[in-house]
C-alpha cells in the first residue's frame, strides 16, 4: 500500500499467514473499495472482496476494478488478462473466497 491510512478506516477481522502470504479478512464498505484501489502501490499484487454465500467478486488492482462472478470463469477472462499484463503469475488469478 502507498497510502496505508485506508487501513485504519476498514475493519480488520483477522490477520493471518497462509504460506508465503499475509493475508487480512476485513469487512470494507461500497465507498471504500475504489480508496482502495488508489492507495495499492505499483506491483504485481491484487485485493479481492468477497461477501460469504454471495457470487459476486471484485478484484482490486491499482487504479483497475473488475467484477466477476465466482461461478461464471467466463467473467474472470479481463481480470486475469490484466494481472497476467502486470506481472501476476497465472496460478494467483483464482480468486479463492473459502
Amino acid at each position: 500500500m502507498i497510502d496505508k491510512k485506508i487501513l485504519e478506516e476498514v475493519y480488520i477481522l483477522r490477520k493471518y499467514k497462509s504460506g508465503n502470504w499475509i493475508l487480512d479478512d476485513i469487512y470494507v464498505k461500497e465507498e471504500q473499495i475504489s480508496k482502495l484501489s488508489k492507495s495499492l502501490a505499483d506491483g504485481p499484487w491484487y485485493i479481492h472482496l468477497w461477501q460469504t454465500g454471495k457470487d459476486e467478486i471484485k478484484i482490486i488492482f491499482k487504479n483497475r476494478i473488475f467484477e466477476i462472478k465466482y461461478s461464471d470463469k467466463s467473467t474472470w477472462e479481463e481480470a486475469i488478462k490484466y494481472g497476467l499484463s502486470i506481472g501476476i503469475p497465472k496460478e494467483q488469478l483464482d480468486f479463492p473466497i473459502n
